[in-house]
């Protein structure tokens, strides 16, 4: 008698303990259901259209074309709002791919020309475009699903890293001239000396 009860006692204490085993382990098997690594869409072509290219190559000098640039990639960038809103994620990934393309398409022509003193304010034009751009494709970022989100994000840095460039650039000139001697030569012939501000030569 007593050893079935002790029987009986043994597989009611495996069932509780199994039970509870069951407990611990099943919230956090549920739980790793809500954290599965996000598949990111794949990055967007980065190019500039046969189209966009013939009207680029019509500019009859760099401050034009820059010009046709902007103009261009905003139009671009406007149908990505459009489509985002829209919930068209691939579409709208691939016109900021244009987007993109345009915008090293402008910096790298701008870069091959000759004369870059007098592309300052083609530069500065560029920059507050960019600056503005930025803005606009972070608002983007923050409505687009994860998995289209990172290469939202991989554009607006490279929209960040391109206004830098048009930075350097613009002020790039400034300092160059600064430092060169024929500057001086051709402001009067002023010597060092004289270049320096009453305040400094009164310490």
């Amino acid at each position: 008698m007593n050893s079935t009860l002790s029987c009986r006692l043994r597989i009611v204490l495996s069932c509780c303990l199994l039970v509870a085993v069951v407990v611990l382990i099943a919230p956090k098997a549920s739980g790793q259901e809500y954290h599965l690594p996000v598949i990111s869409a794949p990055p967007p072509m980065k190019f500039v259209s046969r189209s966009e290219r013939t009207q680029l190559s019509a500019a009859r000098d760099a401050k034009a074309r820059t010009r046709a640039t902007i103009e261009l990639a905003e139009s671009r960038l406007s149908r990505a709002e459009m489509l985002t809103a829209g919930q068209q994620y691939d579409a709208a990934s691939s016109e900021l791919g244009m987007y993109q393309g345009l915008v090293d398409d402008a910096l790298i022509y701008l870069d091959k020309a000759e004369s870059k003193k007098k592309l300052r304010d083609t530069y500065k034009r560029l920059e507050l475009s960019l600056r503005a751009h930025s803005a606009r494709i972070e608002a983007i970022r923050r409505v687009t699903p994860a998995e289209y989100a990172v290469n939202v994000k991989a554009i607006c840095e490279c929209a960040r890293n391109a206004r830098t460039q048009a930075l350097n650039a613009f002020y790039g000139d400034t300092v160059i001239r600064g430092d060169s001697s024929g500057e001086e030569n051709h402001s009067g012939g002023e010597s060092t000396q004289d270049s320096v501000p009453n305040s400094v030569k009164k310490q």
